[in-house]
């Protein structure tokens, strides 16, 4: 039992303590260049503009957060170290793991699917301020009668530029003045507003989130003005705060923002995208350029708000269920002890022999001077406990034997009419001639 408490004692511990733990990798981060390597050993009509080896500048920014050992990447689309990183929604996880600062996922498509695709994702921590991207995947397209088949290898490497680093050790340094902060702008009056992407392109069924932001002339965010944003309309699909999700089927819809007389839109293209799509997109930038940056951290301090009122600090209920599961444990504890401590009642029989009391109406019980004085007795028959002294039963009118002496013999056969108990190679009484029976 003390074993149990303190078992509970650092579960309670451990999940107050996750419930408040960042991790060391959060923060804002730069993307560098991107490289994507493709090879293709097989592409017909039907597959599309056959796709480069392509080389990205990067540079922008986006957001990293951490839930104990798993990261999230605030992108365009949201990625995390246990999910698959493909634009193709069939693509599922067959696993994923993580050790000594490696995350690696393995994704492919099921077995009967024409557009076979397998991707290996690889994140690795290069240091406490800088990531490293692999993503290597291969494509075995059937489209009509043309055999699409191609492999590519992408990296790309993340830079922190904020946020809390993991400690190091370090000599002393020698005192140096801070550079001196850089001024926000001061944001004058609203001279237009943004909507970003202004074009995408959307799988059927699949989601596309955009940001929004109201400036002034000269580029500086106006945060007092926050745009509404509303599909236009007899568009298809549906709008979620700024996220779009299309229909199953193929078509177009146009997203308006506006700000008072302000506005801006961006055209969607809801359509299945071919092989060379989905390539090119992976070669493509999915951080948020840098002079969005300002409105999709507005935007995100808006959703954590609302996700603070919605979800409070988990540490106090922690602490509640594990101070009523210590209560619950020493009260267990405490019954345990006094019912080992205290004697038992004279007349109580073991609890395996305890049964409902004989009715009020059963004949008197006669005293039998040969049973033991201090011994509780039992029917062998019905096995329902007596006091010490009585002879016989009340509800089978058989005699009783003494409890400790059942115990001892239990499992031999026994007169149903005298009680007399024999072997179980024993058949029939030798007082009475009656068949035996099991007494148990």
């Amino acid at each position: 039992m003390a074993r149990l408490v303190a078992i509970a004692s650092v579960a309670t511990a451990a999940w107050a303590s996750d419930a408040h733990a960042d991790g060391p990798y959060e923060g804002q981060w730069r993307e560098g260049p991107m490289t994507t390597n493709v090879s293709v050993t097989s592409w017909g009509a039907d597959c599309g503009p056959r796709p480069q080896s392509t080389t990205s500048a990067g540079g922008s920014t986006f957001r990293v957060t951490q839930s104990g050992d798993h990261l999230t990447f605030h992108l365009r689309q949201q990625r995390t170290t246990r999910d698959c990183w493909s634009e193709n929604r069939l693509v599922r996880r067959v696993s994923s793991t993580f050790q000594a600062g490696t995350w690696r996922i393995v994704c492919r498509t099921p077995t009967d699917d024409s557009r076979a695709e397998t991707g290996r994702y690889t994140i690795q921590a290069m240091g406490p301020d800088r990531l490293s991207f692999s993503d290597v995947s291969e494509y075995d397209w059937r489209l009509n009668q043309s055999s699409c088949q191609a492999r590519i290898e992408s990296t790309q490497s993340f830079t922190r530029v904020s946020g809390t680093s993991a400690p190091t050790t370090t000599q002393t340094a020698t005192p140096t003045t801070p550079p001196p902060a850089t001024p926000r702008c001061t944001p004058g009056a609203p001279a237009r507003v943004t909507l970003r992407p202004a074009h995408a392109e959307v799988q059927p069924g699949a989601s596309q989130c955009f940001t929004t932001s109201v400036l002034d002339a000269a580029g500086c965010p106006v945060r007092a003005r926050r745009p509404t944003v509303r599909l236009a309309s007899g568009a298809a699909g549906s709008l979620s705060g700024l996220c779009y999700t299309a229909p199953q089927e193929a078509t177009s819809a146009r997203l308006i923002a506006q700000s008072g007389e302000l506005s801006a839109e961006a055209e969607i293209t809801v359509r299945t995208m071919d092989l060379s799509d989905l390539i090119a997109r992976r070669s493509e930038s999915q951080a948020v350029p840098d002079d969005e940056l300002d409105a999709v951290s507005e935007t995100a301090a808006r959703v954590s708000a609302r996700d603070t009122d919605a979800a409070p600090d988990l540490v106090w209920p922690a602490v509640a269920v594990g101070a009523a599961l210590l209560l619950v444990l020493f009260g267990v504890l405490v019954l345990r002890s006094r019912s080992r401590a205290s004697p038992a009642t004279r007349g109580d029989l073991p609890r395996r022999s305890q049964r409902p009391p004989a009715p009020a109406d059963a004949p008197e019980r006669a005293s039998d001077p040969a049973a033991p004085a201090g011994d509780d007795m039992i029917c062998p028959r019905c096995r329902t406990g007596y006091p010490p002294g009585t002879a016989r039963c009340a509800k089978d009118d058989v005699a009783l034997v003494a409890y400790r002496e059942f115990v001892a013999t239990d499992g031999e056969n026994v007169c149903p009419t005298c009680g007399k108990r024999y072997p179980k190679t024993t058949k029939f009484c030798g007082e009475d001639g009656a068949t035996l029976g099991p007494s148990t």
